[in-house]
């Protein structure tokens, strides 16, 4: 039986662990600085539902649930708290009633329109140990990273 070490010489590289804890690490300090950022007035679940309806108002719960990254039940809970606190509204598709769309009320287009500012300059803010030049490879390499993942 080989010994904990031996098993790690066989793995072709501790670089792409260390990599991935660091992605971990400086995610968990972005997320961290956009809830200081955003609340008490929006959560990041709420602001994220928000922005994607200010980009594309009127989308299908399916292809919001795509776009957030969320399960469709976790985005009916997102979606029925926002209505009920007065920011989205639920209609039926007027060509598919099985279809459900969410459409930001004034509001809900009033608040997001405030956060849009505070969560952009957060994430500057947060970026800003890097150089625009580097923001602009890390976003390069991420996109690549995500297009291998998706192959």
């Amino acid at each position: 039986m080989k010994g904990a070490s031996a098993v790690l010489r066989t793995i072709p590289s501790d670089i792409a662990v260390g990599a991935w804890v660091r992605l971990l690490e400086c995610h968990a300090h972005v997320l961290a600085a956009l809830r200081t950022e955003l609340l008490p007035e929006c959560t990041m679940a709420r602001f994220d539902l928000l922005a994607n309806l200010d980009r594309a108002d009127g989308q299908p719960l399916a292809s919001l649930s795509r776009n957030m990254l969320v399960t469709a039940g976790n985005l009916t809970g997102l979606v029925d708290r926002a209505a009920r606190d007065g920011l989205v509204v639920k209609r039926s598709d007027a060509r598919d009633r099985r279809v459900s769309r969410v459409y930001l009320t004034r509001r809900g287009r009033t608040l997001v329109q405030q956060m849009i500012p505070r969560h952009a300059r957060a994430v500057h803010r947060t970026l800003s140990p890097l150089a625009p030049q580097e923001q602009g490879e890390l976003r390069r390499l991420l996109g690549k990273l995500r297009a291998g993942l998706r192959e």
